[in-house]
């Protein structure tokens, strides 16, 4: 009854809204273990930065259940689908150098895609109108995957369409292999070598990790949802060319590093990311849910631009008129026992720590 008293006692203050740095702490340590103690998150690690300055860091949990070590900011997490943020990034670079026309169809880049993919464009690839299944059956992950990338688009485009082209927005991994393709074509480097240059390397990101088949030491234990318990997710032995669509393993200092230099422009100029960022559009004058690969959203007088990975993990950048003035929320989990969406852990944070 007492730790019930305790929680409500610190979401209140959260309801209220943080008047000093230390209400903001107290209300979001708070949050952090309803959502643990809610939905049942063995590990998770938040932080929170307002332009130049980080108002929060808060971790919970170990790496294993029963057990592992106590989180830390450079405990290392599979990032899954975050990782297509860092595709995002160097497709941008290459377009803002003139390498890369985001309008073009991704042929002309990749003169060996599959027939009926030749005519459409980066920017679909992008935002996940392409209409192309994922060239892997989420249902069956046991399964052996296509031995390499063009085995992997062959094996796709075999596949039903979800769709045809440019009509809805249908996810898909797919996707994000044919932009490695195209950075790998323009630059005449390996994708590893791209990110390593381009982002890792410059940034300081000590703890990032490009090699799914070799997992760095300490890394929390994953798991999934399961009648109301949280049990270990099945290993998954993703393919080396999967690497662009979904299997970085990053850590909260890194991963906040990352998405806080994308929002700072230093690594695709502010002015040039607030024209890519805006919701891809569809002949009928609908809008997608993607902007140049973010997830897009709008929240009272902020825009929201992210990503996520799954139930597990999310990222997001909120900015107003402009970006010099902006919000970044990173949430690390390595799972939980109801399926919460991670949408509703950022959204807990945010209200608490976003103004409105």
């Amino acid at each position: 009854m007492m730790k019930a008293c305790v929680l409500v006692l610190g979401l209140c203050m959260a309801i209220s809204g943080p008047a000093r740095s230390t209400d903001l702490e107290d209300a979001l340590n708070a949050q952090l273990k309803a959502n643990a103690l809610g939905h049942g998150i063995p590990a998770q690690a938040v932080r929170v930065r307002h332009n130049d300055q980080l108002i929060y860091e808060g971790m919970t949990g170990t790496t294993a259940l029963g057990g592992g070590k106590p989180i830390t900011r450079s405990t290392p997490f599979p990032i899954y689908s975050v990782s297509k943020l860092f595709t995002n990034t160097l497709v941008l670079q290459l377009a803002q150098e003139g390498k890369i026309d985001l309008s073009a169809p991704a042929s002309r880049y990749v003169p060996n895609l599959p027939t009926a993919w030749r005519a459409i464009r980066i920017d679909q690839f992008m935002n996940h109108v392409s209409g192309l299944p994922d060239f892997f059956d989420s249902q069956h992950m046991d399964r052996p995957f296509p031995p390499s990338l063009e085995a992997a688009w062959d094996a796709a485009s075999r596949q039903p369409v979800t769709s045809a082209p440019n009509v809805q927005t249908r996810y898909s991994g797919t996707n994000y292999l044919v932009l490695e393709a195209v950075l790998e074509n323009v630059t005449h480097e390996r994708y590893r070598a791209l990110v390593e240059e381009r982002i890792i390397r410059p940034l300081g990101l000590h703890h990032t990790s490009l090699e799914p088949s070799h997992p760095p030491g300490g890394m929390v234990s994953s798991y999934r949802a399961e009648n109301g318990r949280a049990i270990l997710d099945p290993q998954v032995n993703w393919p080396d060319y999967a690497i662009a669509q979904g299997c970085i393993v990053s850590t909260l200092e890194d991963l906040e590093t990352f998405i806080s230099a994308v929002a700072d422009g230093k690594l695709v100029p502010r002015d040039a990311l607030v024209k890519y960022w805006h919701p891809y559009v569809f002949p009928n004058g609908n809008s997608g849910g993607f902007a140049s690969g973010w997830e897009y959203g709008e929240a009272g007088r902020w825009h929201e631009l992210g990503h996520d990975g799954g139930t597990k993990v999310r990222v997001r950048i909120l900015y107003g008129a402009n970006l010099d003035d902006h919000y970044v929320i990173v949430y690390l989990t390595n799972g939980n026992r109801d399926d919460v969406w991670s949408r509703t852990l950022v959204d807990s944070v945010q209200a608490i720590a976003v103004p409105r």
